[in-house]
């Protein structure tokens, strides 16, 4: 069983990819990010009808995990506005699993074996080197680094949250409904106020391809929330952010992107970890 899920969530960390490489080639981001989760939320419903609504008691971790989400969405769309991709994902995702791998030992994992906190390591250490590499070559862009780390700070903390969530409520199709009805709010209300002409935008750049988006994001969140159930926290997380490896993948087959030499290095460091997390 631990094997599978394993398997599933590297093949999650594929589909995040796919639909963040659907976001780059969008123009506006702030218009395909929307569009991209309101295309999973009626799947989320569903999902939520059939999972059954979550108990009040619930409630409160189920805001804190929305509230943690819109937060990490504009962190992230702050960061993009003037960081490019290849410089503030690998630091975002990269940093996300050191805080939830001190988080969790505190909190939630405290037996993480020493193999697993090995390739824990090797992943976030190449992921960071990566991210930083990219920022000193591009140092007007080293601002961004900030805005890098709060992101990662904010994927760690819903991680914690939705992995303590899912496990409360006993439905990862509950928990997400629930919590993608919250999130999708409080993130269309935050870019009514202050995305200047955001409606007319959003009717003008609506694209087919976010529908696709969204039902990959849909897919490949709720293998993460099945993987919170029977796998440590900061073992999901690290497995999770090979997304960045196939994000490489993806740029150079489809994008045209150089495989340079760093890329090269991120990918064998990410392969490694990866043996080291894989059970025995």
């Amino acid at each position: 069983m631990e094997t599978l899920f394993i398997i599933l969530v590297l093949a999650a960390a594929l589909m995040h990819a796919s639909w963040n490489l659907i976001l780059k080639k969008a123009q506006d981001k702030a218009v395909a990010v929307m569009s991209i989760f309101f295309s999973s939320l009626p799947l989320a419903l569903v999902g939520l009808w059939i999972g059954g609504l979550p108990k009040v008691t619930a409630l409160p971790v189920i805001l804190l995990s929305a509230i943690l989400q819109t937060g990490y969405s504009i962190s992230l769309f702050k960061a993009y506005d003037q960081g490019q991709l290849s410089s503030v994902y690998p630091v975002a995702r990269g940093s996300a699993p050191v805080f939830i791998f001190i988080l969790s030992y505190v909190f939630f994992d405290p037996e993480i074996p020493v193999k697993a906190l090995v390739g824990i390591l090797f992943i976030c250490a190449g992921l960071v080197a990566y991210g930083l590499v990219q920022l000193w070559q591009n140092k007007e862009e080293s601002r961004q680094l900030a805005f890098a780390l709060i992101t990662g700070l904010f994927i760690a903390s819903y991680s914690i949250t939705d992995a303590y969530g899912v496990r409360l409520v006993g439905s990862a199709l509950s928990f997400f409904g629930a919590m993608a009805l919250f999130n999708r709010l409080f993130l269309f209300l935050y870019l009514i106020v202050l995305e200047r002409n955001f409606l007319p935008r959003l009717v003008r750049g609506y694209q087919h391809s976010f529908i696709l988006g969204g039902l990959i994001s849909f897919v490949c969140y709720l293998i993460i929330l099945s993987a919170y159930q029977h796998l440590p926290v900061a073992l999901v997380s690290s497995l999770r952010e090979t997304s960045i490896l196939f994000a490489i993948l993806l740029g150079v087959l489809f994008l045209r992107e150089k495989m340079t030499t760093d890329k090269c290095a991120l990918a064998f460091v990410l392969a490694l970890g990866i043996i080291f997390l894989y059970p025995t």
